[in-house]
């Protein structure tokens, strides 16, 4: 049986939901949490954007290099996506769904960007 998934292409934008509203410093502290985190995993951020939802926030992240279905799926779990949404992200790339990272926006939803340069804000050790 052929393996659905190697016909997935790679991923460059992570896409996290987050149901809730938090504060600004939350955010930062965020953003922070997210360099650290695909560093662990090879990864280089370049951009985070958000929008707002009627229940919190989506984050747009644009990584490099592209990563494997696999791999994005696991970083937006890490990255504290919705556990519903990791679940049914992980069978559609079983079942080689190439549309598979999916995030619903109202039509004339605005993204922000709230960090252009990713390596300006290397988190540092204290």
């Amino acid at each position: 049986m052929k393996d659905r998934r190697l016909s997935l292409g790679k991923e460059r934008t992570l896409k996290i939901d987050k149901d809730c509203f938090v504060d600004k410093d939350w955010i930062e502290d965020y953003v922070h949490l997210a360099i650290v985190t695909c560093r662990l995993k090879g990864v280089r951020l370049l951009r985070i954007q958000k929008s707002r939802t009627r229940k919190g926030f989506h984050f747009y992240l644009d990584i490099a290099p592209p990563v494997e279905a696999e791999l994005a799926n696991q970083l937006q779990w890490l990255l504290g996506d919705d556990c519903g949404r990791v679940d049914r992200n992980r069978a559609r790339i079983r079942s080689g769904l190439q549309g598979w990272n999916k995030l619903f926006e109202r039509p004339n939803a605005r993204l922000r960007a709230i960090c252009r340069s990713v390596d300006a804000l290397s988190p540092t050790t204290q």
